[in-house]
């Protein structure tokens, strides 16, 4: 405490005795500074996933089986007799 006395007998006060509100100040800052980048990052994630999904094929997002699926589903069905030979055909067709 022998530093914090001046010359004339003064105390030495940083900022006018405010030390407290520029930690408060400084704390808050880097909250502030933290969620700025958080933001960034969310945001930047979002628009990633966004144009990712306009380039996927519905079949694959929706997570419906796509056509060739389909097909192997109609022949396996054939092939275990639960569907007739017309049935098969008109499926195939409608599936091409």
């Amino acid at each position: 405490m022998m530093f914090d006395v001046l010359r004339d007998g003064a105390r030495f006060e940083v900022f006018g005795g405010a030390m407290w509100l520029m930690m408060i100040l400084k704390v808050v800052w880097v909250i502030a500074v933290v969620l700025f980048v958080i933001w960034i990052v969310r945001s930047v994630v979002k628009s990633n996933k966004a144009k990712a999904a306009c380039c996927v094929p519905a079949s694959v997002d929706s997570g419906l089986p796509s056509n060739v699926d389909a097909i192997k589903i109609v022949k396996e069905r054939y092939a275990k007799g639960e569907i007739t030979k017309e049935q098969y055909d008109q499926y195939l067709l409608d599936l091409k």
